[in-house]
């Protein structure tokens, strides 16, 4: 999981000018995670993640919370990588319907949000199932 989030924020550093002077960064934290199953074409996995980072010509290493989402469509991968401000946390139906209340998401829609009536995919079962 670690591997993906950081695939997630090298291909947000290809797309964000800001970033691609950056002098060096890496994984600080994997702060929270959520992964959902709403039907065999619809399957993302969210996280919340902070990297540390430096940029050129300075001394300070900075530490920045971000978001991402992983979705797997027809076998294939699709990468979303959104730094999030201190005080967003957008709404999260699936997440939500998980218990997974801690993991924060843009404001803006940007991410598979879920269904406020889909239940929760309870993939894991007992001995007794």
């Amino acid at each position: 999981m670690k591997e993906e989030v950081m695939l997630c924020f090298k291909k947000l550093i290809e797309i964000s000018p800001d970033l691609m002077e950056l002098e060096d960064y890496h994984l600080h934290e994997l702060c929270d995670q959520c992964f959902n199953v709403e039907s065999y074409d619809k399957v993302y996995h969210h996280y919340n993640f902070t990297v540390r980072m430096k940029m050129p010509n300075s001394a300070d290493w900075t530490v920045e919370l971000y978001f991402a989402e992983v979705k797997e469509i027809f076998r294939t991968k699709h990468y979303l990588c959104y730094p999030l401000d201190p005080n967003e946390n957008g709404q999260c139906y699936a997440c939500k319907n998980q218990g997974v209340e801690d993991l924060r998401h843009p404001a803006i829609d940007l991410f598979e949000m879920g269904s406020p009536d889909a239940s929760a995919c309870n993939l894991w079962y007992t001995a007794e199932d």
